[in-house]
């Protein structure tokens, strides 16, 4: 599709359909990559990869009660958003570390982050305490995700999921 724009321009998109075994429906995708960069099945896979990064901000504003500041003083809700922004990030971290240390299992960072007031709160408590028993705690930390933390279909995310570009989960051998 071609629209003329002010200024002698012209504005080039491409309407590419895809469909959904699983729905059996089409989605519709509109890009301005032409298609000697990217072919209609490249335009897919990335867009697919972008909703990883949507699903990011989703976890941020579930989980990391980004919507839950009642103040007035702008000050003090910055303080609170960097201050949820940060728990989200050790959350992700300690997934991703468990992930590492768990023997072939791959971690959930979405129900990392729903744990995350049990999992936070022995590690804060030893950090304000001078870190009293922290390599414990970790340990502790870990085993729990480990535990109760596992991916639901790691072998569906390789076939069809997340997983089927190539990527692969940090410290998971395929």
């Amino acid at each position: 599709m071609e629209w003329d724009r002010p200024g002698g321009k012209v504005l080039k998109l491409r309407m590419i359909l895809i469909w959904l075994r699983h729905k059996q429906e089409y989605t519709v995708l509109v890009t301005n990559v032409p298609r000697r960069v990217l072919t209609a099945r490249q335009v897919g896979e990335v867009n697919r990869l972008r909703w990883q990064i949507e699903l990011v901000f989703k976890e941020w504003k579930s989980y990391a009660n980004l919507h839950a500041f009642t103040s007035a003083k702008t000050p003090l809700v910055e303080g609170l958003i960097w201050a949820s922004l940060c728990a989200a990030a050790l959350k992700r971290t300690l997934a991703h570390a468990s992930q590492c240390a768990g023997q072939g299992i791959a971690i959930s960072t979405r129900i990392v982050a729903m744990c995350g007031a049990y999992i936070l709160y022995n590690l804060l408590r030893s950090m304000l305490h001078g870190f009293h028993r922290l390599e414990l705690i970790l340990h502790r930390i870990v085993a729990y995700l480990r535990e109760n933390a596992a991916r639901a279909h790691p072998q569906r995310d390789r076939r069809c999921g997340r997983m089927r570009f190539g990527l692969e989960y940090v410290g998971v051998k395929p």
